[in-house]
């Protein structure tokens, strides 16, 4: 009886250190950030002023973005406030947004979403250049998709031009965003 306990017992050691032994030899989880260098001069907050809105709407509207990196560096987020900018317009427009990389797809995307319910999903092959250039995949509500092309005037200006094809044409909005 006495040799059966002694077995169990060096069976019961013997099988605490073996998974004990593996526990400490796991592989860690990959952990590879993209590759956020042609963005970062985004961090911070802008000042953005529509410049040019053809559907009539919003022209001289201003926004105010805040960036930062987010979830241990894996994402660029977006903060964004507009305060009311014309008479059918009398809430501030909240929005937040998110980009990151797909390293498996070697795409960018984003996605974003406001206090109207509105978001959409983007994608981009990246910076060419000073342009990013976003394409929409889903807009909510069946919107129209469009294009959106960001371009680096320098490490505190940029310009943007989104054009969208709806029913009644084209429209192509403008803005420009100042950092500071």
């Amino acid at each position: 009886m006495k040799t059966f306990r002694s077995l169990g017992l060096a069976l019961i050691v013997a099988l605490c250190a073996a998974s004990s032994a593996s526990a400490q030899m796991a592989t860690p989880v990959p952990n590879t950030k993209p590759d956020f260098s042609s963005s970062k001069f985004l961090i911070g907050t802008w000042q953005c002023k529509t410049t040019k809105n053809t559907n009539g709407r919003g022209a001289g509207r201003t926004e105010t973005d805040t960036y930062a990196m987010s979830m241990d560096d894996h994402y660029l987020m977006l903060d964004s406030i507009s305060k009311p900018f014309d008479k059918a317009r009398t809430t501030s427009i909240v929005a937040k947004g998110y980009t990151a990389y797909d390293a498996a797809t070697k795409t960018w995307y984003s996605y974003g979403f406001d206090n109207f319910g509105n978001f959409g999903f983007s994608t981009s092959p990246g910076m060419s250049g000073n342009e990013w250039r976003w394409t929409d995949k889903w807009n909510s509500g069946g919107g129209p998709l469009g294009v959106l092309v960001i371009t680096k005037v320098s490490d505190t200006k940029t310009t943007s031009i989104y054009t969208v094809k709806t029913p009644k044409g084209t429209e192509t909005n403008s803005d420009e965003c100042t950092k500071g």
